[in-house]
């Protein structure tokens, strides 16, 4: 039997999460830029698990570094490609993580369409 999307999704938005995250690590230089990147840290064990309430919010706190790094670009002709960079990892980090919760979700009916005609 082939593993599910949603599994592949689930890859991609861990991966992406923690590259974000050695980012934001390698980028900071201030006390306040460190404690922004370990609010990261805060969703990763839901993350790994799989739960799909914690992608759900994930997405919310993820799109804040997307508007952060990019108004970090915009505002620092010196730093813009580092800004760019980061709120581009930020956003491929927010698509992954609503791709596996839409992915879930369709797999989630697709099982129980499937018991329900197993059934009758």
């Amino acid at each position: 039997m082939s593993r599910p999307l949603s599994r592949y999704a689930q890859a991609l938005a861990v991966f992406s999460h923690c590259a974000l995250l050695i980012a934001l690590l390698h980028s900071s230089q201030t006390g306040i830029g460190i404690i922004a990147a370990l609010l990261l840290l805060a969703p990763l064990p839901g993350l790994l698990r799989g739960r799909e309430y914690t992608y759900s919010w994930a997405c919310m706190l993820i799109a804040f570094y997307c508007a952060m790094w990019l108004a970090e670009g915009y505002a620092d002709p010196q730093s813009k490609l580092r800004a760019f960079v980061i709120a581009g990892i930020a956003a491929l980090d927010f698509v992954s993580l609503v791709l596996f919760v839409r992915l879930r979700g369709r797999e989630r009916l697709a099982q129980k369409a499937a018991s329900a005609a197993a059934s009758h």
